[in-house]
């Protein structure tokens, strides 16, 4: 039996979806009953889910309390102070933050090399931008084994961190059951956000890759051009570092169409997405695309970047737009508006699409990652 440490501080919808892929990946191997144990690495923060309830009642988790931010300098020596600890036989870090000093065997996951493609634009950002690279290219060479999400993603590893392609696995994210969305609580949820149009749907922080000031210009060349009686929701927190985004999405003429709700519950979310006409995104640089495959499985059609991950992950559960063309937004988004037996289509190819993705095949996939990796390390001399 091996002792495996998996560092779960980004658990939760906090932390986007990072947060999620945590949560449902270690659910999901708990789920497979491995004779191994379990040591996961938490922020006290994580105590107030429901989900700390049920990791602490596994007989094979032990719960390490470590509440030490993310991308800190304390990261790199208490953190791996308590790593080196624990007395681990193998290390899973769902993130590329991993302490430098670090040298029990691990994986880790590296979702996506936007950083690369988007650094801090801010003169305050950039110190960030040279820690982050040091970190990552450290964490590509050391791993025995890196996780990717997508076979984008993964080129983008092998060409930007200059690893063999053979390091890298891809193994697709799943799809996250919401709490019910039953017609009354639907309807309570647009009560609570004043939804009485049919409205797009965008999940995900306001952050700048995302390329929400073009959707939301594309959007309103929609409502002029074609007059449409529609609205846009954009459900999630704005980032932080960036907020000027949030203003110039909201420096549109139909600014009334636009509802902004902030961070949104996973029980309301999962009814936006049940009473929402179409999903759609505008987003420049993805590793994935979750919040669209989770629209998939409420069978809503989507509406999005013509990107070469959301071409993979999506194929033919989405019409495709130029991110960076309002007219070409406006014009797609009036073809699912106009057409309803295109959208039923569309629709039909989304829930279709959508049993594609499991997070108990993340789940099996990753734990052959760690069987592999510790008999790997069972061999050498």
């Amino acid at each position: 039996m091996a002792k495996i440490g998996i560092d779960i501080r980004m658990m939760g919808t906090a932390h986007g979806g990072i947060g999620r892929y945590v949560k449902e990946l270690v659910l999901g191997l708990l789920q497979l009953d491995l004779p191994h144990e379990f040591a996961l690495f938490y922020n006290r923060d994580l105590k107030n889910d429901a989900v700390f309830d049920v990791l602490a009642r596994h007989t094979r988790v032990r719960l390490v309390e470590s509440n030490v931010r993310h991308y800190s300098l304390r990261e790199q020596w208490q953190f791996y102070r308590q790593l080196k600890k624990a007395g681990l036989d193998l290390m899973h870090f769902p993130n590329f933050n991993v302490p430098l000093a670090f040298n029990t065997p691990f994986v880790v996951t590296i979702h996506d090399m936007v950083h690369h493609k988007i650094s801090g634009a801010k003169k305050t950002r950039l110190p960030h931008f040279w820690a982050y690279k040091k970190v990552i290219e450290h964490a590509a060479k050391a791993a025995a084994e890196i996780i990717t999400v997508s076979e984008y993603s993964k080129r983008d590893i092998t060409r930007l961190l200059n690893v063999p392609a053979d390091k890298v696995k891809v193994i697709y994210e799943g799809v996250s059951f919401f709490a019910s969305a039953s017609p009354d609580r639907v309807e309570a949820v647009k009560q609570k956000y004043f939804l009485n149009r049919p409205y797009f749907l965008f999940v995900g922080v306001m952050e700048r890759k995302k390329n929400l000031v073009s959707l939301a210009r594309g959007f309103d060349v929609f409502i002029k051009k074609y007059h449409q009686d529609m609205d846009l929701v954009i459900a999630g927190k704005a980032d932080s570092h960036y907020p000027e985004i949030r203003h110039k999405v909201l420096d549109i003429k139909n600014r009334d169409r636009l509802v902004l709700t902030d961070y949104v519950s996973d029980v309301d979310l999962a009814a936006l997405y049940a009473g929402a006409y179409a999903f759609t995104s505008a987003s420049l640089h993805e590793g994935f695309g979750l919040p669209g495959v989770e629209a998939m499985h409420y069978g809503l059609p989507l509406a999005v970047s013509n990107t070469e991950v959301f071409n993979e992950i999506y194929d033919n559960a989405a019409i495709y737009f130029n991110p960076l063309d309002p007219e070409d937004i406006a014009e797609k988004l009036q073809l699912l508006a106009r057409d309803r037996e295109f959208r039923g289509k569309i629709a039909d190819n989304s829930l279709q699409r959508a049993g594609n993705f499991s997070w108990a095949a993340t789940a099996a996939a990753t734990r052959e990652v760690y069987e592999r990796v510790l008999a790997n390390k069972a061999i050498q001399p």
